[in-house]
């Protein structure tokens, strides 16, 4: 099972046997989102070259109840978003591994830079309480020539869906990440479009 709102329903017996044991169990969580459908709008005549580091690819989330671990691998689907996002924000996006490689970049004015902050879910104990989820994303924007920042912005993205039981559990996480992360990408997309630094900022 790969669903931590599955391993929540596990029988008390189970856990009471596992906790007895001093036994831990970590499992990983499945993270499968589609693209979100932003808004279409204009995009910023910048040209950016979008940090994806490996801390951002490294990033996870773990869950620790009763015995159990639950991780979220949420780095790939942090990449993906950020490149959505910027792709459908600024005129021209460039991938760089890394915040020097894109001050190489001679042909982009901007330097994006998204950061994971943190990530946190609450849950019920039955199966129609809610499980709530949030993720912080902080998203820096530099001048590619003199490195300073020009824009820096929080993105806080919250997501509840019903907890579900051992035979709906899995659907429900599905529903919760895909939640998660269109509130997510909505939210940054306002953010950049409603910059006034970025705005005035012209390449």
């Amino acid at each position: 099972m790969n669903y931590s709102l599955f391993i929540l329903r596990l029988s008390c017996t189970g856990l009471l046997l596992a906790l007895a044991s001093g036994c831990t169990h970590t499992f990983t969580a499945k993270i499968t989102v589609k693209p979100t459908d932003l808004r279409a709008g204009q995009k910023m005549p910048h040209r950016a070259a979008l940090v994806l580091n490996q801390e951002l690819a490294d990033y996870k989330y773990e869950f620790q109840a009763m015995g159990i671990t639950t991780v979220y691998p949420f780095g790939p689907a942090l990449q993906d978003y950020a490149r959505a996002v910027a792709t459908h924000s600024f005129q021209e996006v460039q991938v760089a591994p890394s915040a020097e490689k894109a001050a190489e970049m001679s042909t982009a004015d901007l330097v994006l830079i998204p950061r994971a902050v943190k990530a946190d879910q609450s849950v019920g104990i039955y199966a129609w309480n809610k499980v709530h989820f949030t993720l912080v994303v902080e998203w820096a924007a530099k001048e590619r020539a003199g490195q300073n920042t020009v824009w820096l912005k929080t993105i806080t993205a919250e997501a509840s869906e019903p907890m579900g039981n051992a035979f709906t559990g899995g659907k429900h996480w599905l529903v919760l990440e895909q939640k998660l992360f269109d509130d997510l990408s909505l939210k940054t997309q306002a953010a950049f479009q409603e910059s006034p630094e970025l705005r005035a900022k012209q390449p």
